[in-house]
């Protein structure tokens, strides 16, 4: 990958707003003092667009309900989540994955081909490269978004 796609995806990612049950939030450099799931550690992870490359809303569905049945068979607990543009002109649904390791959600991030996941605890979220595990931390900042609910936002354990 050039170092301008990286670099472009990179900010992509730095200005996405995640919407997760019960807020939505975005990554900074600074602390703004929000914890998400009361310090319970999580991954934000989708298939859907694997490398970036725009796919048909049945293709994303399909890998969406992949991800899923993958979660649910290693026995994770999860929650709907959806990570959008700014302007809302790229839109992603995936799932908030609880108690995983780095390592497990690094492993589901390359298994449904994408450039990084999110991986956090407490007052800290880290963009993990999934290429090359490369690990950039950051706090989530409350997005002006925040009034907006995640469809279906309850937690599941299968």
């Amino acid at each position: 990958m050039s170092a301008s796609v990286a670099n472009g995806l990179r900010e992509a990612y730095l200005k996405a707003v995640y919407r997760v049950p019960g807020c939505a939030f975005t990554l900074r450099e600074t602390p703004s003092g929000l914890e998400l799931f009361g310090g319970r550690a999580f991954a934000v992870i989708t298939a859907y667009n694997p490398r970036s490359e725009k796919m048909s809303d049945a293709e994303n569905r399909e890998r969406h309900a992949a991800l899923e049945a993958v979660v649910r068979a290693r026995g994770f607990s999860y929650a709907p989540s959806c990570s959008t543009s700014p302007a809302g002109t790229w839109r992603e649904e995936g799932l908030v994955v609880f108690d995983a390791t780095l390592a497990e959600a690094l492993e589901l991030g390359r298994q449904f081909d994408q450039h990084a996941v999110l991986y956090g605890q407490g007052g800290r979220v880290t963009l993990a490269w999934c290429e090359d595990g490369g690990l950039e931390r950051f706090y989530p900042h409350p997005s002006r978004h925040e009034h907006e609910e995640v469809a279906h936002g309850r937690e599941r354990a299968e």
